[in-house]
């Protein structure tokens, strides 16, 4: 039987994904910023999870991703690469104490600076992995890195505003 814990993720998953397949599949600002709500799933889940099982989860949203945008495994590659430095950057800016077992990163329980510190790099990386892999270069060219810096910021400003409208302070997942 699943836990609560697990049937709210579960949820949580689904909500992501459907909120970028269906209201930022398109959200495009001047043609070089992209918004990729869908790795908040990702970012957003305790840290304290599995990483085997993370990286299985990021690799199904990101097919299921893929599967709307009919781009032949790009969102799954990126989801899975950010799933697995996820456990490496957070042990990078854990704190000696370390965290609560079931915390989830969130800016109210860890503050807004730390929030950003943690959700874009892990945008950067998502975001170069993506669009490295639809050039189909090796070298990222000047546009690329235009594209992946301005859709990075576009990505973590919406996922602060989603994390202050649609969570609160105390509900922890």
């Amino acid at each position: 039987m699943m836990r609560p814990n697990s049937i709210a993720i579960f949820i949580m998953f689904l909500l992501f994904l459907a909120a970028q397949v269906f209201l930022f599949n398109n959200m495009v600002l001047f043609g070089t910023a992209f918004c990729f709500v869908y790795i908040a799933f990702i970012l957003f889940i305790p840290f304290k999870i599995n990483h085997i099982l993370l990286m299985a989860v990021a690799f199904a949203g990101g097919l299921v991703t893929d599967l709307f945008y009919d781009s032949m495994g790009m969102n799954a590659a990126a989801m899975v690469f950010v799933a697995f430095i996820r456990r490496y950057w957070v042990s990078f800016i854990t704190p000696r104490g370390g965290y609560e077992e079931i915390l989830s990163p969130t800016d109210r329980s860890l503050g807004l600076i730390w929030f950003i510190y943690y959700i874009f790099p892990l945008a950067l990386l998502h975001h170069l992995v993506l669009f490295q892999v639809e050039a189909g270069e090796i070298w990222p060219t000047w546009y690329i890195f235009k594209k992946v810096f301005f859709s990075a910021i576009f990505t973590t400003s919406a996922l602060i505003l989603i994390r202050n409208l649609f969570y609160s302070g105390s509900r922890k997942i």
